[in-house]
């Protein structure tokens, strides 16, 4: 890969990192299902600049899955529960849970070397469950589960949709939030939508403009401009350096520290998601 292409994996890198320090900031203003659907329904707009890239199921599987389920999860998880660097590296366990979620459903192979860095990772996410409390609580670790389990169900939809323009999916997946987030947040979170919104300070709408386009438009772009030039071997193992970029923006711009049996579990958890990914190809050479 050139320079050039590093430097933009990079940048994505960068982006989808501190996108969690973001989410912290907007999630001091808003209720985190208000926060979805507001994130999603600023790219709507931009409708008009993409042609319908994939079949109506894909379109709604990514919304359903990937821009609701995910989302909805982490930022409750992230309103009170866990810290934004932490949850940046829990979030990651949706790599293995794909993995395994692949061999059930689409039979694909899991090779040794996987189901250790699987092992590994649950025994990091097991660590987190006995060292956390502080930084992240028994709840807070069970919606973020939750949340990647339903970004590994999305990934099963786009592994069935070879070749689509991400950026086109994922702004025409963005109809599928608004609506929903917008009901549940009426009816759970018993607050006044239209009018917490109207309050937003220039902090707050910042925080959604950053999560809503640098994340999802610009990363998107970029992610799969790189995907259709290079092979998916060559760029996807940069994403595993997203929660470290998580952990050290959360640390610079909000405060965060983590205990020494936090960092322990971490390390673990990241130790196993490289051997989940990885591993394969160290093998085969």
């Amino acid at each position: 890969m050139p320079a050039r292409d590093i430097l933009l994996v990079l940048v994505v890198v960068l982006a989808w990192g501190s996108n969690f320090t973001a989410m912290k900031i907007g999630l001091e203003e808003l209720p985190p299902l208000l926060f979805v659907g507001l994130r999603f329904a600023i790219l709507l707009p931009l409708l008009a600049f993409f042609r319908k890239p994939a079949p109506w199921w894909t379109i709604l599987g990514v919304g359903a899955f990937i821009n609701t389920g995910q989302f909805a999860f982490l930022f409750t998880a992230m309103r009170a529960d866990v810290t934004a660097g932490l949850a940046s590296l829990i979030l990651q366990s949706q790599a293995p849970i794909t993995i395994i979620l692949a061999a059930i459903f689409f039979r694909e192979r899991v090779r040794w070397v996987q189901a250790v860095g699987i092992a590994l990772a649950c025994a990091g996410l097991a660590l987190f469950g006995i060292a956390g409390g502080g930084n992240v609580t028994l709840l807070g670790l069970g919606l973020i589960l939750i949340g990647a389990l339903s970004w590994a169900c999305g990934n099963l939809v786009l592994r069935k949709s070879p070749g689509v323009n991400m950026t086109a999916l994922f702004v025409w997946a963005s109809l599928v939030p608004p609506l929903p987030m917008l009901g549940l947040s009426l009816a759970w979170e018993g607050s006044d939508p239209f009018g917490q919104i109207a309050a937003l300070s220039l902090t707050g709408w910042l925080a959604v403009a950053y999560v809503a386009f640098i994340s999802t438009v610009l990363g998107f772009s970029i992610w799969g401009n790189l995907l259709s030039r290079h092979p998916a071997a060559s760029v996807t193992p940069f994403a595993l350096l997203i929660p470290v970029v998580g952990l050290t923006v959360a640390a610079l711009v909000l405060g965060e520290t983590i205990t020494g049996g936090e960092a322990l579990a971490a390390l673990v958890v990241l130790s196993g998601l490289v051997l989940a990914v990885l591993g394969p190809r160290f093998v085969a050479r």
